[in-house]
């Protein structure tokens, strides 16, 4: 069904999954810094940063500095953008609605929340085992032998 829904919407706007994500995010009350975006669309920043120059190209996205913080680049939807979002979305309201048909929302939702524990334990349990029992002996041993 995400497969049909992507091609689809790619038909129709020439734009992936997750640049139309990004546009989402960007449909707020102020610009947003790349890192603010990373953080709310859940993607990677190095990517979003890919995707912001593709999106920019096109002109649906634009740039400037921050008047504040010279380092800092701020980034807003531009008409194009809004063009884009306000056609796709009741296509994605009525795609949703023919998924998500006679499934109930407070289950979905436990069901989703329970997902999200589930995928944040499985992370910490793989970031703790990237390291070998070698080197936290080790580590450990070399911190008790310091004085």
């Amino acid at each position: 069904m995400l497969r049909m829904s992507a091609q689809h919407i790619r038909e129709l706007w020439d734009i992936g999954n997750t640049d139309l994500r990004l546009l989402n995010v960007l449909d707020a009350d102020r610009p947003l810094t790349v890192n603010e975006i990373s953080n709310r669309s859940l993607v990677d920043q190095a990517w979003v940063s890919r995707s912001l120059r593709a999106l920019e190209a096109r002109r649906l996205v634009s740039r400037e500095g921050d008047p504040h913080d010279s380092r800092v680049t701020l980034v807003t939807l531009t008409a194009g953008g809004r063009r884009i979002l306000d056609e796709s979305r009741p296509y994605a309201r009525r795609s949703e609605r023919a998924l998500l048909k006679g499934i109930d929302e407070k289950r979905l939702k436990a069901l989703l929340d329970q997902l999200e524990a589930n995928t944040r334990n499985s992370i910490d349990m793989f970031e703790s085992s990237r390291e070998s029992p070698a080197r936290r002996s080790g580590r450990t041993s070399a911190a008790a032998r310091t004085p």
